[in-house]
């Protein structure tokens, strides 16, 4: 055994704040409020939870639309990839595929309660009638679109979809039912009257470079000019950025717009960065700005200029932390999900529990002040 001289025996100089009961009393005090905090706690609808089920009913009646726009297209729907047969489930690969997807991740997107996420993240970014939203959406989440444009709707406030053609695996892949079919179909239902005010190739450069097949650029291309919205075709993603933000500005009066929502992983929109990969899912207003590269996209654009984002990526989790079921079968009934509620804890018993813990610290120091004068 090695030697203890030169040790120092720092256990005198470490005393207890309070005796040892006092201290544990405070602790099972705090649990017990904990507990009753939380087993007390209520649920209370949405402050704008009739908007929420107003906006989660237009896509789930717009899923019907699109459902029968498909097959009239001869377009069939594989239900077992898309068991809910929202007709939103692309293929595997196609020709017009740029990168891998996650198929659990592509089903939960197409849950109508996310057009109701939608609309309380406008309210919290604090949107009123009249706002103006800039959307920059590749083709790979076309139920988060759709979610937006509804939520656009039922609150009246101005989208400017920006669209990418490419898309991720089950995302809008199928090169006769892109995103911009979807539309037109919503469009000549009347179910939604909006319409894309520009369109890229998507995938690398923005320009459909680096896809998988050869012929892929070309059919990206003609699906893009069938829009007949402008073409974005930059030499690179920092001038394609330049670009969107010249013409979000253009289609806006010149003004900022209130919001941006990014959709998917469209780099001109979410950044070409490793400081992109770190960008939080769901409303962002206020972050560091880890990187001034001419390719950290229109996330990082617009929140230097004082406009909020809301990053709609990484599923799961902007999922899970905003009370919807991950990839169910059925769809829950619209009003049902916790995306709609709040959740409301009795203050009284908070503060009332606050105020005995720190009765008991209080309470064991002056014990422990009169015995040491004692």
């Amino acid at each position: 055994m090695g030697s203890t001289e030169g040790v120092v025996d720092m256990t005198h100089w470490v005393k207890p704040a309070i005796p040892r009961k006092f201290a544990i009393l405070a602790c099972l005090l705090a649990l017990v409020g904990i507990f009753l905090v939380q087993t007390t706690a209520t649920k209370e609808k949405h402050p704008h939870y009739e908007q929420q089920v107003l906006a989660a009913q237009i896509m789930e009646q717009s899923l019907g639309v699109l459902r029968e726009a498909r097959f009239e297209k001869g377009l069939p729907i594989d239900r077992e990839l898309d068991p809910n047969a929202t007709g939103l489930i692309g293929d595997e690969f196609t020709v017009i595929t740029t990168s891998i997807g996650n198929l659990e991740a592509k089903r939960t997107s197409t849950n109508p309660s996310f057009a109701a996420l939608l609309v309380r993240l406008f309210h919290e970014a604090g949107l009123e009638p009249g706002a103006s939203v800039a959307i920059g959406a590749s083709g790979s989440f076309p139920g988060l679109i759709l979610a937006t444009l509804a939520a656009c709707e039922v609150m009246e406030v101005e989208p400017l979809l920006f669209y990418s053609v490419g898309a991720s695996m089950y995302g809008a892949n199928i090169p006769e039912f892109t995103f911009i079919d979807m539309l037109h179909a919503l469009h000549e239902s009347g179910m939604l009257p909006y319409e894309i005010l520009a369109v890229s190739l998507g995938s690398d450069n923005d320009r459909g470079d680096g896809m998988f097949l050869p012929e892929s650029q070309g059919i990206m291309m003609e699906i893009a000019v069938s829009s007949q919205a402008p073409l974005i075709f930059a030499e690179d993603n920092a001038q394609s950025i330049k670009e969107r933000l010249a013409l979000y500005l253009q289609y806006n009066n010149l003004r900022l717009p209130d919001l941006f929502v990014n959709i998917g992983g469209a780099s001109p929109n979410m950044g070409n960065t490793n400081a992109s990969l770190q960008f939080p899912s769901g409303l962002v207003e206020t972050m560091s700005l880890a990187t001034d590269s001419p390719e950290r996209g229109l996330i990082f654009e617009y929140l230097e200029l004082g406009v909020p984002v809301i990053h709609l990526l990484n599923i799961r989790d902007l999922a899970l932390k905003s009370g919807i079921t991950i990839d169910p079968i059925p769809f829950p009934p619209v009003g049902s999900e916790d995306v709609y509620y709040v959740t409301k804890h009795n203050k009284w018993l908070i503060w009332g529990s606050a105020i005995m813990v720190i009765g008991i610290f209080v309470i064991g120091r002056r014990q422990k002040e009169f015995a040491q004068r004692s």
